[in-house]
């Protein structure tokens, strides 16, 4: 008679497959400790709580939206907590997964890990979901590893079972419009999927079945990078940020509905959010010497000589009623952005606009379904 332990289904549970002596057959046996137990009866709890808002919203006539890459400066939650919620409730947004900032400087080395964005999710459990720092700070962007470093601290904070997401990674990253007329070229950055660290958080979530989320413009090679990350990490659950925002188009020719559906039909783990351009958005850092003017960084909107127009084209349509459960709403609120009412009526409307004329399942697979499987590892219904 023997056992073999298995980790990696859950941070809950571990595996036991015990086989008797002289059988052929093996059965999974799941054992879990006082503390796993714990953590698992908290997350029922949570969910519950994330449930009973989402239905709240769905009994009021609203399409409920789970927001999942937002950036939350600490300043943000002081300013805007709790007098955001009703407008929150008039858009329909049930939950926020808003990643956190670095702490600010204290002495201490290393990266600084902050937990206001988690002591919010305590506080207003049916408001905010538990999801880790961001990816944009000099020890990410520079790529450090071993004691205090980011990657470190990233891969302990998630094993804790205390977080729901991994906020959003940079990786390869163009200066915003602001941040080129700012002279901030420190954002615009380039860092391999490939690269040691990548691995390591392509690793944490198909170990941990935790979904992260990254900024990755769709140049020929990034996606040629992701799809090798994805072959080899097949159980990592991704979300690419900005779904169709094509600001150097030079280097993006890869991006096509055909190479899209071609990446869905191999890995079924991948996502996109769709915090992107509505129809002409300017985007003033393009081509070579980041210094000219690009009308229209999305492709998703249908154009004809005058411009862009406010429908989408039917490629893209198609694969959004194709691919259903791979698209998840977001708003990418952060620093350089307006004030957060304006911005987040902003955004939903350019939500409202890409889903308009999508059937009302995938309408709702978009808002808040996928969303859904993504953060609880089952579906909505």
């Amino acid at each position: 008679m023997y056992a073999r332990v298995c980790a990696g289904l859950s941070l809950s549970f571990f595996c036991v497959y015990a086989q008797a002596q002289g059988s052929l057959a093996q059965r999974p046996v799941l054992i879990a400790t006082s503390d796993q137990q714990t953590q698992s009866s908290k997350a029922q709890q949570l969910h519950l709580k994330w449930r009973s808002r989402v239905q709240s919203l769905l009994d009021a006539g609203k399409l409920p939206k789970i927001d999942m890459e937002t950036s939350w400066s600490e300043d943000t939650v002081r300013g805007y907590i709790p007098g955001i919620f009703p407008l929150m409730d008039e858009l329909g947004i049930a939950l926020t997964a808003a990643d956190g900032r670095q702490r600010e400087s204290d002495g201490s080395a290393g990266y600084r890990w902050s937990n206001y964005m988690l002591e919010a999710a305590d506080k207003y459990p049916d408001r905010f979901v538990p999801t880790t720092n961001g990816g944009t700070s000099s020890n990410w962007l520079e790529q450090k590893s071993g004691a205090g470093s980011f990657i470190e601290q990233l891969e302990q904070q998630v094993r804790s079972g205390r977080y729901a997401l991994i906020g959003e990674l940079d990786f390869r990253h163009y200066m915003s419009s602001h941040q080129c007329a700012a002279g901030h070229k420190h954002r615009d950055n380039s860092i391999p999927l490939t690269s040691p660290n990548g691995r390591r958080v392509f690793s944490l979530s198909h170990e941990t079945g935790i979904s992260f989320v990254i900024h990755l413009e769709p140049e020929d090679e990034s996606l040629a990078e992701l799809e090798k990350m994805l072959e080899h990490y097949p159980k990592a659950r991704v979300v690419v940020a900005h779904f169709g925002q094509l600001r150097h188009p030079e280097k993006q020719k890869s991006f096509t509905p055909q190479k899209v559906r071609s990446m869905f039909g191999k890995f079924p783990n991948l996502h996109w959010d769709l915090s992107t351009g509505w129809p002409n958005r300017e985007y003033r850092c393009a081509g070579s010497d980041n210094a000219s003017l690009l009308r229209g960084d999305t492709v998703l909107w249908a154009a004809n000589v005058l411009g862009q127009r406010d429908t989408l084209q039917p490629e893209w349509r198609s694969i959004f009623t194709e691919f259903h459960d791979r698209f998840v709403f977001a708003t990418d609120f952060g620093s350089g952005r307006p004030p957060l009412p304006g911005f987040l009526r902003e955004r939903v409307a350019n939500f409202e606009r890409i889903v308009r004329d999508l059937p009302r399942e995938v309408q709702h697979a978009f808002a808040y379904k996928n969303a859904w499987r993504l953060l609880t590892g089952k579906p909505w219904d």
